[in-house]
């Protein structure tokens, strides 16, 4: 074997497969390894001083591998093969395949000692075409291991996002797609949505749900269209709210190529969760719908984007629609919900072939849905909780969770307050009883007021010994007893409570705001006239100043007035004031 052909081959390998050099040096070193203990082995068979051991290796003994050590250092271009020995006491030499006794060591190299290993270095272009064959085979299977290797950790940052793929090959069971250009995945027929066929070169999407390892087939990386998830990334990538986060997916129930349920929500009140998914004149949802179906025959994958609720008995009246709910039993000891509609819309709320029920048992976690007219539970006498009470226990929950969120809002603006102003942040408490039904929330909502700090404080004031004045008559004097001193009761602990309100803190952030971008833009503006008043003073510096005549033309002139001045033309009259009054 060439070694100057080998490094070649390997610095090609490391450029076009991405592979490094360390994954390399040890797959090259792991092939010498095999092809020489191989060639070895085949030698030591052949060597008529151990023809007994040969006889005994064709009755089926096999010979233990040698013990070959390979010194790759790609860098330096080096590539050694040594063949080894144990060195052992010559009395225990059990295989002098893979041992060697001490004395006969020491004769070859004085410094080797009783454990260590003698080695001999091997000739690498003395490997003949068979070993060649076993280097190569080698080789080729730790490359494919490293390159296996190699991508799974390129496509672990892949999993749980839709990727693009390219159609290989397809057949009625399986469709071979290429990843990103570097490796190949296989869809089979329950990955796919509904009917669809592909022709290789088509440009698809698919979902990359995990990465196993199997020693037999390499790497699988498992892809899908059909799942729930893969619907998820259409939407994230579709809709910019749900990408940015103001919308969220909170459930979706999905039979491929039949009809889906995507369920969203949205905290801001402002939003339109539903209606921001659907699109205007329902052209974002209709995009997606085009994106599923547009490998399939039959018809496309139907979508349904409902407003996601807590309330059991307004989320079911969701999923169901357009069929009117009227009201819904709850049994959760049997895990069964039983939905009480009106006659007319029985149909459209099962759906064909009880789809809606199937997608209702998905998204509630239900194991029986049970939908049954409005006759026949008046018939059974079935008492129900209608579908006005849900909705107004909706309401009052919706409140409570406002109620909530303003106080840890309230709670967050204070410690940040607390937090710039070096104070101790201290307990708060914050009320979060309901809002009343007839109150507007939001006119509540700033009114909320927040405990800032409690302070409890003892205020005893130390008051001055009060005595009485001493009468002095002429009388034998009377000393009046000091009154008893008169301690003042100490004062009730009082709770001492700052208030604020959400307005006013709100406000009082805006102003900040606005300042600060005031100051910026005045900064900003000063920065920029002082950039333009020197750009200005640097193009007046390169100002080149032109004269207006060429010197020649100044001479011309100069020659016409010397030519045309008359200068003994007496001019004394002109100083006389006689002259001027005169005229």
């Amino acid at each position: 074997m060439n070694k100057k052909k080998i490094l070649e081959y390997v610095e090609l390998v490391e450029s076009e497969m991405g592979i490094s050099k360390e994954i390399l040096a040890d797959a090259l070193a792991e092939s010498f390894k095999f092809a020489f203990a191989k060639k070895i082995e085949d030698e030591y068979r052949v060597d008529k001083r151990n023809f007994k051991a040969s006889m005994k290796n064709k009755e089926g003994i096999k010979l233990p591998d040698a013990l070959i050590r390979a010194d790759v250092n790609l860098e330096k271009g080096k590539i050694k093969v040594f063949h080894q020995w144990l060195v052992v006491p010559e009395d225990e030499i059990k295989d002098d395949f893979i041992e060697i006794a001490y004395e006969e060591a020491k004769e070859k190299n004085a410094k080797i000692k009783l454990g260590d290993f003698y080695e001999e270095e091997l000739d690498i272009d003395s490997m003949k075409d068979k070993d060649v064959g076993r280097f190569v085979a080698t080789f080729k299977q730790r490359i494919t291991k490293a390159e296996k290797n190699a991508l799974l950790e390129a496509f672990q940052n892949k999993i749980g996002t839709n990727v693009n793929a390219e159609v290989e090959k397809c057949d009625k069971y399986s469709v071979i797609v290429n990843l990103l250009g570097k490796t190949s995945a296989t869809l089979y027929r329950g990955d796919l949505i509904g009917d669809e066929r592909f022709q290789s070169g088509d440009s698809i999407k698919v979902y990359v749900k995990g990465i196993g390892r199997d020693e037999k087939k390499g790497s699988l990386i498992q892809v899908s269209r059909s799942c729930p998830e893969f619907l998820r990334e259409l939407f994230k990538t579709e809709i910019h709210e749900i990408y940015d986060g103001t919308v969220e997916i909170k459930k979706i129930a999905r039979i491929p190529g039949k009809r889906s349920k995507v369920c969203v929500y949205s905290e801001d009140a402002n939003v339109d969760a539903s209606g921001a998914c659907i699109g205007q004149n329902g052209k974002r949802i209709q995009d997606i719908v085009s994106i599923l179906g547009a490998h399939t025959k039959d018809s496309k994958e139907k979508i349904d984007v409902i407003t996601w609720s807590p309330n059991i008995g307004v989320f079911v009246s969701e999923i169901l629609r357009p069929a009117t709910m009227l009201g819904l039993i709850v049994e959760e000891a049997t895990s069964t919900i039983t939905a009480i509609v009106d006659d007319y819309n029985f149909g459209s709320a099962i759906g064909i072939n009880g789809i809606n029920i199937k997608l209702c048992t998905m998204l509630t976690g239900y194991e029986n849905v049970n939908i049954i007219k409005e006759s026949d539970a008046n018939e059974q006498g079935l008492e129900y909780k209608t579908i006005e009470e849900y909705q107004a226990e909706a309401k009052e929950e919706e409140k409570r969770f406002y109620r909530e969120r303003q106080a840890e809002k309230l709670e967050k603006i204070r410690k940040n307050r607390l937090a710039a102003s070096g104070a101790e942040v201290e307990s708060v408490e914050v009320s979060n009883e309901y809002v009343p039904e007839e109150t507007n929330l939001n006119e509540e909502a700033a009114d909320v007021e927040e405990t800032v700090v409690e302070t409890k404080a003892t205020v005893e004031e130390k008051t001055p010994v009060v005595e009485e004045a001493v009468e002095v008559e002429e009388k034998p004097v009377e000393v009046v007893a000091p009154a008893p001193k008169k301690e003042l009761p100490p004062e009730e602990l009082r709770d001492v409570k700052t208030t604020t309100t959400l307005e006013s803190l709100e406000k009082s952030l805006e102003e900040e705001k606005e300042r600060k971008a005031q100051q910026a833009q005045a900064k900003k503006k000063k920065k920029a006239e002082k950039k333009v008043a020197k750009e200005q003073k640097e193009e007046k510096k390169n100002i080149v100043k032109m004269d207006i005549y060429t010197d020649e033309e100044l001479a011309e002139f100069e020659n016409e007035i010397e030519e045309n001045y008359d200068y003994e033309e007496d001019y004394s009259e002109y100083d006389s004031d006689d002259y001027y009054e005169d005229r």
